[in-house]
């Protein structure tokens, strides 16, 4: 182990300061240098400030790691667009992005889909998507799902999209922060 508790703990409360989440600490110290990477997300995002600032923040303690003869790579990243969707917050964060899904054996549900409102409560997700010349709306539950990967688009959602991800009963349920409901 490169980071000994005391500083991983130092580090929870550091990322929580920032209002950020602690998803990760990975350490890898089987190259002549170790390197060791914090990875965090957050309800609003992570922008580049506060990945600088927490790298600062941080940076003294990462100095006592390794010695004179090994030296460490200290990195703090966010989860990246490329990271699977794998805990309930993923998926809120990930509201109103199209995400490409795989299933566990024997459950057929969409393949692409655009996330609306999570039901932490139920452990379902609302998926939008296309199907022929209409849309579709689905409720798949989080255990079905065996990968789910946000898929980068370059132009903003379809508004006829957007207009699903709640429940026309209940608009806003599961909004962002920082989203209008």
């Amino acid at each position: 182990m490169i980071v000994p508790e005391p500083d991983r703990a130092h580090i929870r409360r550091a990322v929580a300061d920032r209002g950020l989440e602690l998803e990760e600490i990975r350490e890898d110290s089987r190259a002549a240098d170790w390197h060791v990477t914090v990875v965090v997300d957050g309800d609003s995002g992570v922008t580049l400030d506060d990945l600088a600032t927490l790298s600062t923040d941080l940076d003294d303690l990462a100095e006592q790691w390794g010695g004179p003869d090994r030296a460490v790579t200290f990195e703090v990243t966010s989860r990246g667009v490329d990271a699977p969707l794998e805990a309930p917050r993923h998926w809120r964060r990930a509201r109103g992005r199209q995400v490409d899904v795989s299933y566990v054996d024997g459950v057929t549900d969409p393949a692409r889909g655009r996330i609306g409102d999570l039901d932490e409560e139920t452990g379902t997700v609302r998926l939008v998507r296309r199907s022929g010349r209409g849309m579709r709306v689905d409720s798949v539950p989080l255990d079905d799902v065996a990968r789910a990967v946000i898929r980068v688009e370059f132009r903003p959602a379809p508004e006829d999209e957007l207009a699903l991800l709640s429940e026309p009963a209940d608009p806003g349920r599961g909004v962002r922060e920082g989203e209008d409901s």
